[in-house]
């Protein structure tokens, strides 16, 4: 049997009466997007039906094309492609950014660097046969301030007209910085559309699904992507990845995923989708949860 000491036990009690005012903005939170997650479930009548497993080429997948629905919705999005075969949160992303690009484009991140795995995507580290710099996409970032504001008027002054994607990374992946909220966020994209109005906005959104009650699909992001084995998979969802945004977009990642022509119509998934279902409907409460572990062992061990 574990044995937890008093003294412990006193941290604890001391840190949650504290910490009550942040609980209970982070409970309002929860139930804001609890509710937006159970009105998409209901408005796409989800049923047993949706959960059964598909074999072959995926033709009219109930299960899968429901799913779509019912994240876009539930991510202020017109569209979204949900899908198993999506080995990760990098593979999501790197999927919708070289879906945006061309040779000869460039990719401007508006958070610094990216995370360490999507560096050697994109070309920055290594010599990965299939980044995108070999393709001939260039790729410029510039840095937060340092208060880990989006730094505005270097996006002002930013002199290359060939950008046709924005890119924007929400958590601080490995470096020492707060995530970036949706108010600065919403902030930094206004910018970007004025100074690039050609340019897709791409948010990578891991770890920061459900976090605050709206996503940066409603603050100005064209796209955003993820993992299921992150938030919005409530810790149930086995594997699979994310992109959600507008239509046109999230098409062009599906025909980048699968092959054109064809794009998000085919794929099928042997296993059974509940566990997807399941997962988004207790994400909110999940997220919340871990939210409020983070708050309250940071204030323990201050």
């Amino acid at each position: 049997m574990i044995e937890i000491s008093d003294r412990a036990r006193e941290l604890v009690w001391s840190a949650e009466s504290v910490l009550t005012g942040v609980f209970q903005r982070t409970d309002a939170i929860e139930m804001a997007n609890q509710q937006r997650v159970l009105e998409a479930f209901w408005a796409e009548r989800v049923s047993s039906r949706h959960f059964a497993p598909t074999t072959g080429y995926g033709y009219d997948d109930i299960g899968r094309d429901t799913l779509d629905r019912v994240f876009a919705r539930s991510f202020f999005a017109e569209a979204a492609l949900v899908r198993p075969q999506f080995a990760n949160g990098t593979h999501a992303i790197f999927t919708a950014l070289a879906s945006l690009v061309e040779p000869g484009d460039t990719i401007l991140s508006i958070t610094g660097q990216p995370y360490d795995t999507l560096q050697t995507a994109i070309g920055l580290s290594g010599d990965a046969s299939n980044s995108l710099k070999k393709m001939g996409v260039s790729f410029h970032s510039i840095d937060l301030l340092p208060n880990g504001d989006i730094d505005l008027e270097s996006i002002r002054a930013f002199e290359q007209d060939s950008v046709k994607v924005v890119f924007a990374q929400r958590s601080r992946g490995y470096a020492w910085r707060e995530a970036l909220s949706m108010k600065k966020l919403s902030e930094g994209f206004a910018v970007c559309k004025d100074r690039f109005p050609n340019a897709a906005i791409l948010v990578d959104n891991c770890y920061g699904e459900f976090v605050e009650a709206t996503e940066p699909t409603a603050c100005g992001a064209d796209l955003m992507a993820g993992s299921l084995i992150k938030n919005p998979g409530g810790g149930l969802a086995p594997t699979g990845g994310y992109i959600a945004g507008k239509k046109v977009l999230v098409e062009r990642a599906a025909e980048r995923l699968t092959v054109p022509g064809m794009g998000g119509e085919v794929g099928s998934y042997a296993g059974d989708y509940r566990l997807f279902y399941q997962g988004l409907f207790l994400a909110p409460h999940v997220t919340a949860q871990c939210v409020k572990s983070a708050a309250l062992f940071a204030r323990v061990f201050e």
